[in-house]
C-alpha cells in the first residue's frame, strides 16, 4: 500500500487530509511505458533506420531540451506525427527510450551508444547516468575493454576525471590513463585542459619527481610543468596544506561519514582510536555495536575532553586530558592533524596554554581555542589563534571572565560561545560572539537557562543548544532535556517543541545534512558514560524529530565527533544514521 505521512496541525484544524504516495510517480511512469509498448495514447512516432518507435511528446520533452524545443517551438516537427532521426541507430534509440521511461541500468555494451544519443539530443539525465556508470566501473572497463576507454570522447572523459567519486583508480593510474588517451590518435590539443583534472596533489612526491615531471608530454608543456610544480610546492608546505586546498588536492571519496575520536572509557583509560561509521550489516545495525565502526590510524596519544575541528578536509585534534605514565591525568597543550588521504597523523605546534573542557572553532584560515581548564585545573579566560601557514599559536582578545565546560559553534565567520562555568563555580546562561576581524567579543541575548557540559550546533542560521546540566534551588545538578534554538538574524531564543530522549553531558557533536548528532557522553543519573547517539533531524521545518542512532563501539564521555569524507575504498550507507530504525525498511 502507498505510504502516508502523519497529519499536520493545519490539516487537523481544517479537516483536510493530504496524502503523499511514495509509489505514485513510479506507477504513472510505468503506465506510460505500457502505453508506449502497446502503441496506445502515444502522440509521436520516432523513426531510426526505418524502424518506428511510439512515444509521448511530454515524456521526451521532460527528458531532453532538444525535444522540448522541437515540440514547443514553431519547428516543422512540432505538428508532425512522425519524426525521422538521422545519424541514430535503431538499437541506440530503443535503449535511449527505455532509459527515458524506466531509468534502466547501463552496461558495458550500451553506455557509449547511449552517450552519443544523449549528446546528440541533449538528454541531460542520460548523459549524467553514463558519466556515473563510467566513474563506478572505469577500473574494470580498463581491464576488459581498454580500447573502448581510449576511444571515449573528450567531453565524456573530462567529466569522468572531474568526478570526486572516481575512487576505483589511484591518482597515478588516472594520470597514466590521461597520458594514454592523449597519445592515442595524437590528441595533444586537449592536453593542457585534460591534465587540469588530474589531482597531482594526491600523488606522492617520489612519483611526481620520477614519473610525472620527466615525462615528454610534461616537458613539452608549460601548463603541465606548472601543475606538477604546484603539487610539489603543496607537499613541501606541510602545515599550510589545509588552507591551500584546490580541486587538484581535494580527496576523491564516495560519501561523507561520521568519525569519532578519543574519549574516556569506564576503566578510566584514554582512547586513542579514530573510527568511522561503516556498517557491514544494514539489517542489524542497531544491535551490531562495534561491527558498525571501522578503525583508522590511532592518534599519537589517547585523550578525552579534547576538541576537534575540520579545515580543508583535514582533521585537527587539540588539547584535552591525557593519562601520564604515573597514572595521573592532566590537561595538555599538544595538538595533531589527521590526513585522510594517507591515513596518517602529524604533530603540529602546541597551544600556549594547556586546555581541557574548552571550545575550538575553525574560522576562515585559522583555529581559535577558547577558555577551558589548564593542567592545574584552573579555569582560563584566554583565547588563542592557530595559523596553519606559520604553524604558530598566538593570544588574541581574552574572554571577559574565566570559563570552562561551555559550548561553541562557527557561523558567518563568527565564533559563538554559550553557557559554561566560571572560576567561582557560577553557571552561565550567556551567549557571546567573537569577531576575528575586529578581535572583539560581543554579548547577545542570553539563553533561556544556564547550561554547562552541553553542546551547540548550527543549522540553517540557527544555533541549537542541547544537553548539559543546570543547578536546582538546592544547588544540586539537574539534567537539561530541553532543546533551545537561537535565531541569529533576530537575536531571539525559542524553546523547541521537541526534547532530547535522555540527558547527555560531555558529548561529541557533529552536523550533516540538517541533522545534529549528539555522540556518547555522561549521565549524571547513573554516573556512567553513554554509548548512545541521539539524532536531531531538523532538515524539514515542522517535521523535526529526535531518535536514537546506532550505538558506539563502547560507552564513552569526553569523546569528539565530526563528519569527513569516508576513506576512498569505502562507501558507507548513512541511511541508518539519518532515519529512525523503524522507518528504514519502508524507505
Amino acid at each position: 500500500m502507498p505510504s502516508e505521512r502523519c497529519l499536520s496541525i493545519q490539516e487537523m484544524l481544517t479537516g483536510q487530509r493530504l496524502c503523499q504516495s511514495s509509489s505514485h510517480n513510479d506507477a504513472v511512469l510505468a503506465a506510460l511505458n505500457q502505453q508506449r509498448s502497446d502503441g496506445v495514447l502515444c502522440d509521436i512516432t520516432l523513426i531510426a533506420e526505418e524502424q518506428k518507435f511510439h512515444a509521448h511528446k511530454a515524456v521526451l520533452a521532460a527528458c531532453s531540451d532538444y525535444f522540448r524545443a522541437m515540440f514547443s517551438l514553431c519547428m516543422v516537427e512540432s505538428g508532425a506525427d512522425e519524426v525521422n532521426l538521422h545519424g541514430v541507430t535503431s538499437l541506440g534509440l530503443k535503449q535511449a527510450l527505455d532509459f527515458a521511461y524506466t531509468g534502466q541500468e547501463l552496461n558495458s555494451f550500451n553506455y557509449l551508444d547511449l552517450y552519443k544519443l544523449a549528446d546528440l539530443f541533449n538528454l541531460t539525465l542520460l548523459e549524467k547516468a553514463v558519466v556515473d556508470f563510467l566513474v563506478k566501473h572505469l577500473s574494470e572497463l580498463l581491464k576488459s575493454h581498454p580500447e573502448e576507454v581510449l576511444a571515449l570522447p573528450y567531453c565524456l572523459l573530462r567529466e569522468v576525471l572531474k568526478s570526486d567519486r572516481l575512487t576505483s583508480l589511484s591518482e597515478e593510474q588516472i594520470w597514466q590513463l590521461a597520458v594514454r588517451w592523449l597519445e592515442h590518435n595524437c590528441r595533444y590539443q586537449y592536453m593542457d585542459e585534460l591534465l587540469q583534472y588530474v589531482r597531482f596533489g594526491l600523488m606522492d612526491v617520489d612519483t611526481l619527481h620520477t614519473v610525472a615531471l620527466p615525462h615528454p608530454l610534461v616537458q613539452a608543456s608549460e601548463t603541465a610543468t606548472a601543475l606538477i610544480n604546484e603539487a610539489l610546492t603543496y607537499h613541501q608546505s606541510i602545515y599550510a596544506q589545509p588552507v591551500w586546498q584546490t580541486r587538484r588536492t581535494k580527496p576523491r571519496f564516495q560519501s561523507d561519514t561520521l568519525y569519532i575520536i578519543g574519549g574516556k572509557k569506564r576503566e578510566i583509560c584514554k582512547v586513542k582510536e579514530l573510527r568511522y561509521f561503516n556498517p557491514l550489516d544494514q539489517e542489524n545495525v542497531h544491535i551490531a555495536g562495534i561491527a558498525n565502526w571501522s578503525e583508522l590510524a590511532p592518534m599519537p596519544v589517547g585523550r578525552s575532553h579534547h576538541c576537534v575541528a575540520v579545515m580543508g578536509d583535514f582533521l585537527f585534534v587539540v588539547g584535552g586530558e591525557v593519562e601520564h605514565a604515573t597514572g595521573r591525568t592532566s590537561a595538555v597543550r599538544t595538538a595533531c592533524r589527521y590526513d585522510p588521504r594517507s591515513d596518517s597523523w602529524a604533530e603540529i605546534a602546541p597551544m600556549k596554554n594547556c586546555r581541557e573542557h574548552f571550545v575550538l572553532g575553525a574560522v576562515d584560515e585559522n583555529l581559535y581555542a577558547v577558555g577551558g581548564r589548564n593542567e592545574l585545573r584552573q579555569v582560563l579566560p584566554t583565547v588563542e589563534r592557530y595559523c596553519p601557514k606559520k604553524n604558530k599559536w598566538a593570544f588574541v582578545q581574552s574572554f571577559d571572565r574565566s570559563l570552562s565546560c561551555h559550548a561553541g559553534s562557527v557561523v558567518d565567520g563568527l565564533l559563538w560561545i554559550s553557557g559554561g562555568v566560571t572560576n567561582t563555580a557560577q553557571y552561565q546562561n550567556r551567549l557571546m560572539v567573537y569577531d576575528p576581524k575586529q578581535n572583539k567579543w560581543i554579548s547577545r541575548s542570553p539563553m533561556l537557562q544556564r547550561r554547562v557540559y552541553h553542546s551547540m550546533a548550527a543549522v540553517q542560521r540557527r544555533l541549537y543548544v542541547l544537553g548539559g546540566n543546570d543547578l536546582d534551588y538546592n544547588n544540586d545538578r539537574i539534567l537539561v532535556r530541553h532543546i533551545d534554538s537561537y535565531n541569529i538574524d533576530t537575536d531571539q531564543w525559542t524553546r523547541c517543541s521537541f526534547n532530547m530522549l535522555t540527558g547527555q553531558n560531555e558529548s561529541g557533536v557533529a552536523v550533516h545534512n540538517g541533522r545534529i548528532y549528539l555522540v556518547g557522553g555522561y549521565s549524571i543519573w547513573t554516573n556512567e558514560p553513554l554509548a548512545c547517539i541521539q539524532v536531531l533531524d531538523i532538515s524539514k521545518e515542522g517535521k523535526e524529530e529526535v531518535f536514537y542512532g546506532p550505538t558506539l563501539p563502547f560507552a564513552s564521555n569526553g569523546i569528539a565527533a565530526c563528519f569527513l569524507p569516508a576513506p576512498y575504498f569505502t562507501c558507507p550507507n548513512l541511511q541508518t544514521l539519518q532515519v529512525p530504525h523503524h522507518r528504514i525498511g519502508t524507505m
